[in-house]
């Protein structure tokens, strides 16, 4: 089936030759790209069979759950001969490199690249195709796991469908939220626009498809570095399939500083990537409607997300405009007004305001939008003879809030009235006080308290019950008289009481 009449549900190799996969006069790093390392490689005895697989790892700083995932490759029913590791160790200064090593020493197939830090994951993974001689190449993290007979049944589809990428069924681990509804059953040809959903680097790639297509990933400090790769290779594919019948790869929750690319997000940098996956979708797909399509679908899932009122509203005011500039731009850019009708009508309003570039109007907009629904957030603590003196924040204005005190068990339950304030913070949330006395601790006795709140706005609308948000840096006392204010692994307030 040809080109054009296939595109709506599947792909067929292109006879055009090779694509303009990233723009050389933007960013410069569409050059194969070798192992370029100044330390230690482990060897591999390839032998005279080529290996069915290659897991590329790039690895910066990843225990304690480095040793989770390797556990998990050496747990594959494939055979060591048919696949081998090759870990790439960006520098890490924890014992990263040194457990590496541990387990490269015990497993023949287990390969480590030792360079220095080059502060992206996008170096890595280039250094590991580069260093691959497989028919597959499947990339991975290194806090995530894959299930023990995930490489054996990703290898075996791709090869019985002849398919260039699978997208393997994820889970999330650590309340990682994953797209379940993109894994409700195996598609052998998935159509272009659904798989455009999933821009993360996790899947199996036939490694001659990269190499044929010159596709590499970006190796400066570039945003959405992997959705730019994962799109060149679906609009590259002769065939790709979704695999939902096994639970694949376990993916974990990021801890900020953890992993390679947890820096915060800068507007500008991260819409120059949604340009180039934009220009490489108009420029591949031969259905402009359809490629129109793609385009805004991409700003819809990839733009409009940091507009989420709790996400926006939370941002400086400098950085709210950044992003109102950059979208706006890529806006006039690639999305005119009339390929907009699919939007939903809060979208649609949403988009027109970012296009103008209507800055209070999209603030007021996201205010009512979030308005008592939004979880209030700690923004200090201080603990003393009284109790417990807390500030606490709200994203809306509010008429009245209560502070709610709950054991674990829900048993015990005590309201403290929330003292509502015309202070602000610099973020221009509203900012509130309560105090805990310790009359109301000594109803829970040697327990653990979880904060919550109930508030009402100035209509009198109340909101759901809501865990108080604790981030990491809120200022917290240490402990004192056996009361330990403290924020939880989910990054909610909580108070200790069992000391």
């Amino acid at each position: 089936m040809g080109l054009l009449s296939k595109w709506g549900t599947g792909r067929s190799k292109s006879s055009e030759g090779t694509p303009k996969i990233l723009d050389s006069q933007e960013r410069n790093s569409a050059s194969p790209v070798g192992p370029d390392v100044r330390e230690r490689v482990s060897p591999i005895p390839l032998g005279s069979v080529q290996r069915s697989v290659s897991v590329i790892i790039p690895v910066y700083n990843a225990m304690p759950y480095l040793t989770e995932l390797l556990n998990s490759l050496e747990a594959q029913d494939l055979s060591s001969d048919d696949f081998d590791v090759i870990a790439v160790d960006d520098g890490s200064d924890d014992f990263s490199g040194q457990i590496l090593d541990v387990y490269s020493a015990r497993n023949a197939n287990f390969r480590v690249i030792h360079q220095e830090n080059s502060g992206w994951p996008g170096k890595p993974r280039n250094v590991g195709i580069a260093a691959s001689e497989s028919e597959f190449v499947f990339f991975c993290d290194a806090d995530d796991r894959l299930g023990p007979e995930a490489l054996r049944r990703m290898v075996d589809y791709a090869r019985k469908t002849e398919s260039d990428v699978v997208v393997p069924k994820m889970v999330g681990l650590g309340g990682r939220r994953v797209q379940a509804s993109l894994f409700t059953k195996t598609i052998e040809d998935v159509p272009l626009r659904l798989v455009l959903r999933s821009l993360s680097p996790q899947k199996l790639v036939r490694r001659s498809l990269l190499l044929e297509n010159n596709i590499r990933f970006h190796e400066e400090r570039v945003r959405l570095e992997d959705g730019i790769v994962m799109s060149a290779c679906y609009l590259r594919s002769r065939k790709t399939s979704i695999l939902a019948d096994y639970d694949y790869y376990f993916i974990r929750t990021r801890t900020v500083g953890s992993n390679i690319s947890s820096a915060p997000i800068e507007p500008a940098g991260y819409v120059r990537s949604l340009t180039e996956i934009a220009k490489n979708l108009l420029q591949d797909v031969p259905d402009r409607e359809l490629a129109q399509l793609l385009v805004l679908d991409l700003f819809r899932r990839k733009g409009l997300r940091f507009y989420e009122p709790g996400r926006f509203l939370a941002f400086e005011r400098d950085v709210q405009l950044q992003w109102i500039d950059s979208h706006s731009e890529f806006l006039e850019r690639f999305l005119p007004e009339e390929s907009l009708a699919s939007l939903a009508p809060a979208e649609s309003e949403l988009t027109e305001l970012i296009r103008q570039r209507a800055f209070e109007a999209i603030v007021d907009v996201q205010r009512t939008a979030y308005a008592v629904d939004a979880p209030m957030r700690a923004e200090s603590a201080v603990l003393d003879g009284a109790g417990i003196q807390l500030q606490l924040s709200s994203i809306a204005p509010l008429n009245s809030a209560t502070l709610v005190l709950k054991n674990r068990a829900s048993t015990k339950q005590v309201d403290i009235n929330i003292a509502i304030t015309k202070a602000t913070t610099k973020s221009n949330a509203n900012l509130h006080t309560a105090t805990i006395g310790r009359g109301d601790m000594l109803v829970f006795g040697k327990e653990i308290v979880d904060l919550w709140t109930v508030v009402r706005d100035s209509s009198g609308k109340v909101g759901t019950l809501a865990r108080v948000v604790c981030p990491i840096g809120t200022k917290l006392p240490p402990l004192t008289n056996n009361v330990r204010v403290y924020s939880t692994a989910h990054g909610s307030l909580s108070i200790d009481l069992r000391k």
